[in-house]
């Protein structure tokens, strides 16, 4: 072999690397941008899944409010109170006193037919 021949070789070789190591870097390019899409869409379901957390806990929050604003209405009745009082006490519309009340005389009914039994 030639002093040429081997200069080819060893050419041959180097480019061959060269494209080698340029073939690397664009699949890794491609890659790391194929996680950059994933975290992109990952952050996102993140966020909902957070704006459903919080939007759970208002309800919640909500509804425990209700069960308080109820035992409110339902101790100040067992007091004695008169719906006009417990109105302007607690700043509730009268429809809705009395709609909770006449739940809580039906279900202490209820409770009464259960307790015989």
């Amino acid at each position: 072999m030639g002093t040429e021949a081997l200069q080819f070789i060893f050419s041959l070789f180097s480019f061959i690397g060269v494209v080698g190591i340029l073939f690397y870097l664009i699949l890794a390019k491609v890659k790391y941008d194929e996680q950059q899409n994933s975290l992109e869409v990952l952050e996102a379901k993140v966020v909902k899944l957070q704006n459903i957390i919080e939007e759970s806990l208002e309800k919640e929050d909500k509804v425990s409010d209700e069960e308080n604003m109820k035992q409110r209405i339902i101790a100040l009745h067992e007091e004695g109170k008169d719906i006009v009082a417990i109105e302007e006490a607690l700043n509730i519309p009268r429809a809705k006193i009395e709609m909770v009340l006449k739940f809580h005389n039906l279900k202490k009914a209820d409770n009464w037919r259960d307790s015989i039994d």
